[in-house]
Order: C-alpha cells, then structure tokens, then sequence
C-alpha cells in the first residue's frame, strides 16, 4: 500500500465524519441556606455511571447557569466553592432539555479549601494521543519511566539495543514537559531507566504529532509529562524507596514549588542506584569451507548504575501579559560493570577453543542544559515566544578485557589484554521562535520557525598489550568530527466548521546539512536536502460521549549520531557492537483513525516507511568469524496495526483497564547483497486491575504479553510479565506507603536472533536484564496547598536530545 491508497484511507475516513445527531441542554441556579443568589460557584456535569467528567461552567451574578451540547444519558451535578461545602442533584437520565432542581449550599466548618479530587483512568485516548497516567499506578510507585514504558500498551523495550519502538516502529522522540531531550539513542535507556516514576505525572504516546512538533522520529513522540507543584507558598513532594531483586535497588526524588507574586521557583532532584545482576547469552553458527563452525558464550554482568539528576527552574512575571523564564538540567548517569564471560567455538560439533573474559566498563553520561524562555501576550489568545536552548553532553565508556585462551582440551594457552575507550564531547544550540493566535472561536493559526546547531568529537580506540607497550588496533582506532545544522519553519490553522467537526492541517519544511569527517577515511559524511512534511487532523465529534479522529502526517527518521560515529564495544574478542557512517535518512507516511466513546477507544494506524533505519543488525565474516552488531538500512517496512482500550467496572471496589495491541509488519530488507523478505502478525496485551478495599488501603495488579516480532532481519520471542502492588495511605500529614512486587514470575527475558539459511548466518541470543523485585516506596507532599497554579513550562531543545550520542 504506497501514499496513494494512503490517500483513498484517509478520504474514505473524511467521508464517515459528517452526520450530526440531537444533543441537549440543563440548567439550574443556586443558592445559599438564606435563599441568596451564589455567584462564580463551579458547575460539573459528571456522568453517572462513572463519575467522570462531563462538562463544566460558573454560575452568574445571579447563580444561575445553562449547558449545552450534552447527548442523551445519566448524569449528575455537582456544585463547588470555596468556603461551602459541595451541593449534589439527584440523578437524572437526559433525553430533553432538563432543569434541574434548585442546589443549596452550605456554609463549610472552618474550610480553608474544598478540593474536588477525581481518580484519572490509567489510559485514556485524546485527539492525537494515549494518556497513561503514571501517578495513579501503584506498581509504578519506586520504578523508573523505562518501566512504566514497558508496561505501556504498543511499546516495546529493547534494552539489548537501548531501543524503543511503538507499534511496531522504531524512531521514536523522547520529550520532557513537550519539549525534545536531545539525549542520544544509545543513551536515552540508560536516561529513562534512571528517572523516577514518582517524579512522573503521565506519559503520552503521541503517534502522528502536528506540524509544530519536528518531523524526527518515524514512530512518533513520547511526551514524559512530570508532576508541578502548582500552589502559592512552598509546596513539594518527595519520595523513598528501597528494594532488592538479585541485588539492591534504591530510587529517591525531591521536588518542590516556591511562588510568591511575580516570581515561581521550582525544582527536583532524584537519585537512583541499581545493582541487580543480569546474564547475558549470544551464539551463532555458519559453515565455511563445508565446516559447521559455532560458538557460544555465556556473561555474567554485576552492574551498578548511579543516577543524579537535578532540574531548576524560574519564572518571573515582568507584567501582565509578559513573563520570562529559564531552566537548567544536569545529569550524572553512571554505569559500571564487572562482568565474567565464557566462550566456547566448535568446529563440526567437536570443542576447537574456548575464552574466558574479565571486563570492568563504565560507561559514563553527563549532561548540562541551559534553557532561556520569553512569552508575550498580546492578547487573551494571542502570543509570541522564543526559546533559546544549550545542551552539553559528555560521553566516556573506558572498558578493560582480560582474555584468557584455552586449546580444545582446556588446557591454558595464553591471555591476552585488551582495552578499548570512548570519549565523545557534544554541543547543541537551538533557537526556537512560535506565534499563536486564535481568532475568534472557529478558527486559530500557528507558524514558527526552529533552528539547530550539533556539533560533536568522537575519539574511539582499541589497544591490545603487547610486550609491556599498548598497541592500537587501527581496523578499531578512529577519531571522528561532525558539524550539523537542521533549519525548520512550519504553518499550520485549526478550523472548527461546526461545534461538532473541526480540522487542524500544517506544513513543516526541514533544511538539514550533515557533514562527518574522520582523521582515517577523510569526510563520510556529506549531505544536504530539504523535505516538506505536511499533516492533517479532522476531529468529528458525535456526542459528549462519541468521537472520531482521522490523521495524515509525514516523517523523518535521521540517524543518530551513534549510529554515524566510528566506534566499537565487545561482547567478547570476535563479538562486538559499531557504528555505520553510510546510514541514510528515513521517509515514512502515516495515516490514523480513532473511534472514542466514554473510555474506550479503537485505534488503526498504518505506515509506509522507506529505508528504515533498524539498529542491532547481525553480520557474520566466514573468514575471520567476526560477529558484528551494526545499524542499517532496511529496503522497506509496511506497518499496519489495531490497537483497542476497554475499561471495565466489575464492581464498586474492582475496576480493570485493558489495551489489546494487533500489529501487521512486512519487512524488505539485506543481508549483504541479498534479498530478505519477512512478513509477521504481533499481538500484544496489557492489563490492568485496581482494588479499593477501604478509602485508605487499595491494591493493583498488572501485567503485559508482548508476541513474537521484528527487528529488522532479527526476530524475537514472546515475553510478558506480571506486576503487583498495595499501597496504604495515612492521610494529608503522613504520606503514603507501597509495596510492590515487579516481574513477579521472573519472565521478563529477551530473546531472538537472526536465521537466514540461505544467507549462512543463524544467531541465538538471550538477555534477562531484569529479575523479580521487591520495592517498598513512601511518599509525601508538604507546603501550602491553597492557591493558585504555575504555569506550564517547556522548553524548545527537547527533540535534539534523543539524537545524542
């Protein structure tokens, strides 16, 4: 299916969008216990069944109120204010206009506040994204934002690769609050897996974004939206927890939220420590010469990752419609590792030599970012702003092998020392400029433009010890330099045709200019090309409670600089993972359509990607049997997928969120100079339960099964696993208390390989990076909770940060 059955799809999806069906309005007044008008009070139109939200609207001068536009159904009404305590209709089943019954309020005892709090669903579906709110999972609670995306329906984790895909896609952007981390592939796992779940309000899976997000990225955005402490005052939270799972693991957070007047002040520090083992296993097999040559080997890895990560922040309120502000982020992920690794070659089944390796590697991030941003105002819904960006990265990954070679009787024969280093210094600046205007109630229009600014050094060497003297490998040695710009400008207008139908169209243009050069080979890299993405939504909306999206975008998946730099770590002496300079640029078009009613949502989505970028690929030199792990580029891959959400209430204290995950992949790609063609259906599961067994004690339960699937030629078996908390809170002054136990059947493995007889290569490969864990998490907010909010800040240099490396 190519762009022009695309464009059948999405007419054909037009067409269903245009029926209108009978809605309805109420109306009310209120009054105090002196039969007093109430003026400003908050109305909510709640449904019924489930006590979600409806609508809402403010009582006038004289208390009363009208809403309109609510289909038929049960509903209720709830009536707060500040002082007085919430006044509740009976309920009423609307299939005409309806009146409802006077609401009396009364006076609160000594109420300083009355909060309307409201459980959010763990999933739920909007215009261009599925919301899973993080905070109100307590198997979350203590774990990281790589685990919650484990657990997330559609998602997929390989930390084999330190990949993430989403529906089948790889090429997804990391954002943090809407705006880009620039952090690289390689290391946007180590990022996530080092960032608490606690500090996380939701995670949004953003699969076709507009035109002012950058078209980077084929499988779409994951925007990680962290909690704010939105009262005047001082006001915060934090966080504790400690667990074991085959060694210790402990993961702590502190956020706070100072405002007074016209300055905000805020904040956060986590800290994150993991020491739980893992064990690796690789194999593979060719024939060369008639011979049937294998090797096997087998790691035990004793890992410590240690994470500080500080973000602050300031707002200042220059006048009434100007305010300005600047961020600032640091990070220390580190990453160090004892390892045992045993490796045994065969030759037509009988033993011809085996290895044993001792390795010490770290592997070290540290990252400072800067962000300066200004907001104008120029009317209530008109603003420029501007967002200037600097992002500094420093990656250094010094490992040490110690080889010792057995003959193929295990006798010693001799051992041989190893070491190889990485540093790599990366610079970004991005400048960022967006002006909105919503013109009156139908119609609003976006343009900006956006700037980009990488430069990096990457200095990577292999060196053996021979006769007391270190010797480089220069097939290994490199030291490379790249200099990229990426200039973007976008437009793009949202138009409500009715009250019931709205269309949202854009077009981003991206310039970019890529150049490489390495001191061994000269200049590899040198390109420059421009591409016009254009996007399209039309939102029809049948009911309150029935809605359709139908969405067309366009996008581009660049290499990372990982994959562009000249580098090499080893698995073991004829096993390593390395870059690939000849990367090209990927180009898919996607087309989706949403079915919503209440909570349940229906999503299909397919994707015509050409030259996809597929990371991890396996290559076998007969000659020397090297074993190489490297990125490529695939021919094509066609994704179609279906991806359904149901809430069910079983009972008052049992309530379950459920996500089924169909997904359709054809995948043309090379090995060598070959031809390779595979095709294959993936299904996957996610379920959720919650138990409220008193107003202060509640429990969940949860679990994922992700099917067979693709990686580019390589393909992967089935995993799951299975996720149980309790927690128990002590009220506003004593926090809250959780216990969780994560991967609780210990079956979260990763496994696959590449087989391809007729291209002589078969690898077997297993990786269990996680084992069952047992965490216990307390948290507590503190401050002021009684006045007004902060504002919502981004910054414009999130999506650079995903290409790091």
């Amino acid at each position: 299916m190519k762009l022009t059955s695309l464009l059948h799809l999405f007419l054909w999806g037009i067409t269903t969008i245009s029926i209108a069906q009978t809605t309805f309005q109420i109306s009310g007044k209120v009054a105090d216990a002196q039969s007093q008008s109430v003026a400003f009070a908050n109305i909510l139109v709640l449904n019924s069944d489930d006590g979600s939200l409806v609508k809402g609207a403010i009582t006038d001068e004289n208390g009363a109120y009208r809403i309109v536009n609510l289909s038929s159904g049960n509903y209720y009404v709830r009536c707060t204010l500040l002082g007085y305590q919430d006044a509740i209709s009976d309920p009423f089943n609307l299939s005409n206009n309806y009146t409802v019954p006077l609401l009396v309020m009364t006076e609160g005892e000594s109420l300083g506040e009355v909060v309307v709090q409201a459980k959010k669903p763990l999933y739920s579906q909007k215009v261009d994204r599925l919301v899973i709110n993080v905070e109100n999972s307590i198997v979350s609670s203590g774990g990281t934002a790589l685990e919650v995306l484990e657990r997330s329906p559609g998602v997929i984790v390989n930390r084999q690769n330190n990949a993430i895909s989403v529906v089948g896609k790889d090429g997804v952007v990391v954002m943090i609050n809407g705006k880009i981390s620039y952090v690289p592939a390689s290391s946007l796992v180590q990022m996530l897996d080092g960032m608490n779940a606690d500090n996380i309000e939701s995670i949004e899976l953003i699969t076709t974004p507009p035109a002012s997000l950058d078209a980077e990225g084929n499988a779409g955005y994951i925007n990680i939206v962290l909690k704010s402490n939105p009262d005047m005052g001082l006001n915060g939270s934090y966080a504790l927890s400690a667990g074991y799972g085959n060694g210790a693991l402990s993961n702590d957070n502190f956020n706070f939220n100072y405002r007074k007047n016209k300055l905000n002040l805020f904040g956060s520090y986590s800290f994150r420590l993991d020491q739980r083992e893992q064990t690796w296993k690789t194999g593979r097999e060719y024939t060369n010469e008639g011979d049937f040559i294998a090797n096997r080997s087998i790691t035990n890895r004793e890992p410590t990752q240690r994470n500080h990560n500080i973000r602050l922040g300031t707002d200042y309120q220059l006048t009434e419609n100007t305010i300005m502000g600047g961020i600032v982020t640091f990070y220390d992920n580190r990453w160090s590792m004892d390892a045992f690794n045993t490796s045994i070659n065969t030759t037509n089944s009988l033993p011809t030599s085996n290895i044993e390796i001792f390795t010490e590697e770290v592997n070290q991030l540290k990252h400072f970012g800067a962000n300066y941003n200004f907001k104008h105002n120029f009317q209530k819904n008109e603003f420029v702003s501007l967002d200037v960006d600097y992002l500094y990265y420093e990656f250094n990954n010094p490992t040490d092998y110690v080889n010792d070679y057995f003959d193929s009787t295990g006798s010693f024969d001799y051992s041989e020392l190893l070491r190889s280093r990485k540093e790599t210094p990366l610079t970004t600046w991005v400048g960022k400029l967006d002006y909105s205007n919503k013109v009156n109630d139908e119609f609003s229009m976006e343009f900006g433009t956006k700037a980009t600014q990488n430069d990096f050094e990457n200095d990577v060497s292999v060196q053996t010890l021979e006769d007391g003297n270190w010797v480089f490998d220069p097939t290994l040695t490199n030291f490379s330099v790249l200099d990229e710009k990426i200039i973007a400008g976008y437009a793009s207008a949202d138009y409500s045709v009715n009250e019931k139908l709205s269309i949202k169209g854009g077009l981003r243009y991206e310039y970019t200019d890529s150049k490489l050069d390495t001191d061994t080979e000269g200049r590899v890299v040198d390109r420059q090309y421009g591409i016009w993405f254009p996007s399209l939504f039309v939102i029809r909306k049948w009911s309150e409670n029935f809605s359709t999206n139908l969405a067309y975008s366009k996008r581009i998946t660049r290499p990372t600089f990982n994959d562009l730099a000249p580098f090499v770590i080893f698995f073991e002496p004829n096993t390593f993972l390395s870059g690939n300079a000849s990367i090209q640029p990927a180009i898919s078009n996607t087309v989706k359509m949403d079915f919503n009613y209440k909570s349940y949502f229906l999503s299909f989505q397919y994707t015509d990607e050409d030259g996809t970028i597929a990371n991890f690929q396996e290559t076998i030199d007969e000659e020397s049997g090297r074993l190489v792990f490297e990125a490529s580029n695939l021919d094509y891959t066609r994704t179609f997928s279906i991806i359904t959400g149901f809430p069910l209430k079983i009972t008052d204290w049992w309530r379950t969120q459920n996500n089924v995950t169909y997904v359709r992949q054809k995948v043309r790609s090379f090995y060598k100079e070959d031809i390779v063609e595979l095709e294959l259906g993936i299904f996957s599961a996610n379920s959720s339960h919650s138990f409220k067994i008193s107003d202060s004690f509640s429990a969940e339960l949860s679990g994922f099964y992700n099917g067979p699937g693709f990686f580019g030629n390589a393909t992967y078996d089935a995993f799951y696993a299975v996720n149980a908390g309790i927690q128990q809170k002590f009220g506003e002054k004593w926090g809250t208390l959780k216990f969780a136990i994560n991967d609780l059947f210990d079956s979260l493995v990763f496994n696959g390989g590449t087989d391809l007889p007729e291209q002589n290569i078969r690898t077997i490969n297993s990786f269990d990076f996680s084992n069952r864990t047992f965490l216990l998490t307390y948290t507590r907010n503190f401050g002021n909770k009684e006045l007004r909010s902060a504002r919502n800040r981004e910054t414009g240099a999130e999506e650079e940060r995903r290409r790091v490396n």
